[in-house]
């Protein structure tokens, strides 16, 4: 039988917010083109600060000159950039607009404003100027100034190569006031895009003013932000009878230097990753736990921005870095993929130990076809933004069997359109059907898919996955992945074995299973003087407010929620941090603040209902949760909490009247109908109470607790 997609879950019963992970809106490859002027850099009205003699590329040029010319025209020299009326004004096309949903835009270009307007309901053009741009090539997005030091990615964008305006999210509906519209934070400069497009950024947000007061040294990412170490004592000898060369930083940490950007994950610090840091000491990586992040057989569904890929990837897990394949400085590839020169000069040689490939019995297609590419095959493109076409990174096998199963795209089907998936299957069985990892990656796909759609009911698979599993990136996952089954004793045995790996993502995500049973206190608290940052922090995210969490640990648990409070999960901690103090007013103001940033997103109103709920704020609680269920009809369970905050109350004729509606939408929720049993009895309907139980034994006949209550009613009969 087909199996269920994971996009038929999106918007279920899974209420909490959870955590925001980083999106960068502007990333995109680059044209020959020279970076701004110290000058233009001055005259622009920006906050920024001066950069130090020894970290400007103009220093560096003096004597690395090829490696400056390489830089100089790259997609990073080139990531930020003010916008240049001499430079912009002859290539970007004015008039009126609509994009492919019919929304109307008109461009105009002012002497040297670039001015981009957007109709309203009433027909009237309200006009914004780009001030600033993102990236080069294949599009160009741009910068608005907004409000208390923000800075806003517009949603249209100038593509480079057809010459014309667009929508980077097609006929996506994005209103006013939603997170993901232009002028909402979803779209904010400072909080989702600065970091990876300029260098030396600093963020400096205020969430007792939400304002930003943004800092940094230069547009586009130059050379200190991969040479950090030892640079300053570098140039200041550079040329003399003194000179040495400066210390060489390990490539594990060089390719986490890149992943500092080319990752998806969550800060755990303001802005203070430098070279040579420990990634899993300032960042959450994003893994496969993350329900729309990937698709089944591994590919990036949504923007992972590649690191995430790589480090799950067979390649990654064997040491494959990115400097294997791009030039450091130009990043471009060193060697063409065109020709498979990039992947042969591994897997013709056996290099790393890299499986040796016979290009033309591997693929079974003609030399120099598209089916005889590596990359057309194992990195398949993927428009983001649109029309930023992005190769894969997790190197994955093109197997219509995926396709079929779960609807993930699929590199055969792209060329041979004129087939269905079952003759594809067919022809992909007959040359690799026996193919022990074939029929792994099939196994775990159907695995992550069980997880996805909900409808794992036991950790065996997952259990079974994270032993078998050699790779601390997927053993991760597959941890993390357990924590609605951290009740089975199983579980938390193989929590508490790696609780002590050597991996520390694999500790943070056995410490965030551990985290929901009260009998592991003792590794929780262990975790708090972990080695690495991203495991205190999970650690003291369960033992907030409570004694344990003190002295440094505190602090940087306090660092770590205050630089996150301008993302609705961030400001959710804060006012969670405010709750286990009993801070009345700070869980108003932070909840607040979570609401401001997507004001029509029930998740984030159930989840300040919640925590109002826990500081005795019961009617506003109660307000908050009607008001989730007026933006999220589909699902009963914001019904059921208003039923259950109605209960606290005492007003049980309410209570009962909402999680029926509750039940009406979702009737085979057994705990719903159990707590209706309950509220009916102690209203003396105790009839109704029994044809409630009678439905949830039904429904669930494994829970004692339901057979208990209805041989209470009942009598034993």
């Amino acid at each position: 039988m087909t199996s269920l997609t994971k996009k038929k879950l999106i918007g279920a019963t899974a209420a909490c917010y959870g955590i925001a992970m980083l999106l960068i809106f502007g990333c995109s490859r680059t044209e020959e083109s020279g970076m701004e002027t110290a000058e233009k850099t001055e005259n622009a009205k920006v906050k920024s600060h001066p950069m130090a003699d020894w970290k400007d590329p103009a220093t560096c040029l003096k004597c690395h000159e090829d490696e400056h010319k390489s830089w100089i025209s790259s997609h990073h020299a080139n990531a930020n950039r003010f916008v240049d009326p001499e430079m912009e004004g002859y290539r970007y096309e004015v008039g009126e607009f609509k994009d492919i949903a019919g929304r109307e835009y008109r461009v105009d270009v002012d002497g040297e404003r670039l001015l981009i307007s957007e109709k309203d309901a009433d027909g009237e053009y309200i006009a914004a100027e780009a001030k600033a741009v993102i990236g080069t090539t294949p599009l160009q997005q741009p910068l608005v100034e907004g409000e208390r030091g923000r800075w806003q990615a517009h949603s249209m964008a100038w593509d480079m190569d057809e010459n014309e305006w667009f929508n980077v999210f097609r006929d996506e509906e994005r209103f006013l006031g939603e997170w993901g519209h232009w002028t909402g934070q979803g779209m904010n400069w400072n909080s989702n895009c600065a970091w990876c497009h300029t260098t030396e950024y600093e963020k400096n947000y205020d969430p007792e003013t939400d304002s930003y007061a943004s800092t940094w040294t230069h547009q586009g990412i130059t050379c200190i932000s991969c040479h950090t170490t030892g640079m300053e004592e570098h140039v200041a000898i550079a040329g003399t009878d003194d000179y040495v060369s400066p210390p060489k930083v390990e490539m594990r940490r060089m390719v986490e230097n890149c992943g500092s950007c080319h990752a998806r994950r969550e800060e755990l610090t303001d802005s203070d990753f430098r070279v040579g840091d420990h990634f899993e000491d300032h960042y959450r990586l994003m893994l496969y736990d993350h329900p729309t992040a990937y698709f089944e057989d591994g590919k990036a569904d949504e923007e992972d921005f590649v690191f995430g890929s790589l480090m799950h990837s067979q390649m990654g897990h064997a040491g494959v870095t990115c400097m294997e394949c791009h030039d450091p400085h130009s990043v471009e590839l060193k060697l063409p993929a065109d020709n498979n020169a990039t992947c042969i000069q591994c897997h013709s040689t056996g290099r790393m130990d890299a499986q040796i490939v016979d290009l033309l019995n591997h693929s079974f297609h003609p030399i120099n076809s598209t089916g005889n590419s590596c990359v057309e095959c194992h990195m398949p493109e993927r428009d983001y933004m649109a029309r930023d076409p992005r190769r894969d990174h997790g190197f994955t096998i093109p197997d219509p069997y995926m396709a079929k199963h779960f609807d993930v795209p699929d590199a055969c089907s792209k060329c041979h359109d004129d087939k269905s998936t079952d003759e594809l299957l067919s022809w992909f069985e007959e040359k690799w059907g026996d193919s022990e990892r074939v029929a792994d990656l099939r196994d775990r796909a159907h695995t992550l898919n069980e997880v996805w759609t909900g409808e794992m009911q036991e950790p065996s698979k997952l259990l079974a996955r994270l032993e078998k599993t050699e790779n601390p990136y997927w053993k991760a996952s597959w941890l993390r992945m357990m924590r609605p089954f951290s009740p089975i004793e199983e579980v938390k045995e193989a929590a508490m074995k790696y609780a002590k790996s050597e991996h520390p993502l694999v500790r943070d995500s056995a410490i965030f299973v551990l985290g929901t049973r009260p009998d592991a206190l003792e590794q929780v608290q262990a975790a708090l003087v972990d080695e690495r940052r991203i495991v205190r922090m999970q650690a003291a995210d369960t033992l907030a407010g409570s004694p344990f969490l003190t002295g440094d640990v505190l602090e940087e648990y306090e660092t770590y929620i205050q630089s996150n409070s301008d993302r609705p999960s961030g400001a959710l901690k804060l006012a969670a941090y405010a709750a286990t103090q009993g801070n009345i007013e700070d869980v108003r103001k932070y909840g607040e603040l979570a609401i401001s940033f997507d004001r029509k997103a029930a998740a984030i109103r159930y989840d300040v209902s919640i925590l109002m709920d826990r500081v005795g704020l019961v009617d506003e609680a109660i307000k908050q949760m009607r008001i989730a269920h007026g933006y999220d009809s589909s699902t009963g369970l914001y019904l059921f909490s208003t039923g259950l905050l109605y209960a606290e109350k005492e007003e049980q004729a309410q209570a009962i009247d909402y999680i029926k509606r509750a039940l009406k939408i979702e009737p085979d929720q057994h705990r719903w109908l159990f707590n209706l049993s309950v509220l009916q009895t102690r209203t003396g309907d105790v009839p109704g109470a029994i044809e409630s139980l009678r439905k949830a034994i039904a429904l669930a006949p494994e829970e004692t607790a339901y057979t208990d209550f209805f041989g209470q009613l009942t009598g034993g009969q």
